[in-house]
């Protein structure tokens, strides 16, 4: 027989007692059966409830295809008899909240652009809602929003209805209901009709306020990510935190510090410019004085080297002539480069099992250029100067 679902009712009772009717398992986890149950199990885009249960905890609680609702508890429990159970307030009327918002958001999309709700996941830190949009703007987000919190602050009644597949004709509901049968309806009056399995509010008023904190294209369609409630507060706190004490430490106004960041991001990327091009020049002076007249092979390992650096300087050493040339750094990334001119024969691929193996190292190449990144220092430098003999043995100059 299925589980009789007593939240369908009343989301707000949590402690209870109930029969014990079977202990088994579900997904190879040790699970109760009770008669009925205030324990709501994951369905419908919501999480399940957490708990306790005949003194051990629920960690998850789900329904099979029969209908039966399985509450999987972190160990063994007594076999037979009443047991009580009480549910995780907290946990319940967060979701509570959230579920609620989103019919709530749902719905001011539907009516104010026309935008159809595709799907909803209710998670545990945000939830998210994927609208038939083609794309919004803030301003438009801003209107959505002043939309759902004006709902939830006039404080309204939800009501709950249970009806047939004649009866729910009665409604205009947003979408289809899912089943046949027995429909439980959730209505938000003059704004939202439901067929919806879930648990709620009474009162609109109690989501506390509705917040989409993010969103992108996904499919054609645009997924909003949003918080309800106490979510909402939580990241509302640790956002103004943030912004106050960054503004605070520059010495600025919290408003102005967004122009602020902007214009440290130009400067910044101006002064990488800059650095770009004196690395540049550095790196084909000491490549010129290296490679000498007349050009000759070069190898050079620096204890503090950048991996990006090791690459250029190889690169201008044959720019500057050299037949070959080995750049290893020990630090603070260990990198080696085997390059030799392309006027050369040798074949740097054959010998890159052996560097491989020598530098205990990632990495390939082609025939004329090798780039390796060695496990550590001394794996670098061992490398290196195996590969500096290879090359003065087999490349002339």
């Amino acid at each position: 027989m299925p589980t009789e679902r007593l939240y369908y009712d009343d989301s707000y009772t949590v402690r209870f007692r109930a029969p014990l009717i079977a202990c088994g398992e579900f997904a190879g986890r040790p699970a109760l059966e009770l008669a009925t149950t205030y324990f709501y199990p994951e369905s419908g885009g919501q999480e399940a409830d957490r708990g306790r249960l005949a003194g051990v905890s629920v960690v998850d609680v789900q329904a099979d295809d029969d209908g039966r609702v399985w509450h999987v508890v972190d160990s063994a429990a007594p076999a037979s008899g009443e047991v009580e159970g009480e549910v995780d307030w907290a946990r319940r009327f967060d979701h509570m909240q959230q579920h609620t918002g989103q019919h709530i958001l749902s719905a001011a999309f539907e009516r104010e652009l026309s935008g159809p709700t595709l799907s909803s996941h209710l998670g545990e830190e945000r939830s998210s809602i994927e609208i038939g949009l083609a794309d919004v703007d803030w301003r438009t987000v801003e209107r959505i929003e002043a939309e759902s919190n004006g709902i939830v602050w006039r404080d309204l009644g939800i009501q709950r209805h249970w009806v047939d597949d004649e009866g729910v004709k009665r409604f205009a509901l947003r979408k289809p209901p899912k089943f046949s049968g027995r429909i439980r309806i959730v209505e938000i009056p003059e704004w939202d009709v439901s067929a919806c399995g879930g648990t709620h509010t009474l009162r609109t008023g109690e989501v506390g306020v509705i917040k989409i904190v993010r969103w992108e294209k996904v499919r054609g369609n645009v997924r909003f990510e949003f918080l309800c409630g106490g979510r909402a507060l939580r990241d509302y706190a640790w956002r103004t935190e943030s912004m106050l004490e960054s503004a605070k430490r520059r010495t600025l106004k919290d408003r102005d510090l967004i122009a602020h960041l902007e214009r440290a991001a130009e400067e910044r990327d101006e002064l990488r410019k800059q650095v770009r091009e004196m690395t540049e020049r550095i790196a084909i002076a000491e490549a010129r004085e290296r490679t000498g007249t007349p050009p000759r092979g070069v190898a050079e390992i620096r204890d503090a080297w950048p991996r990006d650096a090791a690459r250029t300087f190889a690169l201008k050493c044959l720019e500057a002539g050299a037949p070959w040339v080995v750049a290893a750094a020990l630090g603070p990334e260990p990198a080696l480069v085997g390059a030799r001119a392309k006027a050369g024969t040798a074949n740097l691929r054959e010998i890159v099992p052996e560097l491989l193996e020598r530098a205990a190292a990632k990495g390939g190449g082609s025939p004329d250029f090798v780039q390796l990144a060695p496990a550590d220092a001394a794996h670098a430098e061992t490398a290196a100067r195996w590969l500096e003999q290879w090359m003065r043995a087999t490349i002339a100059g």
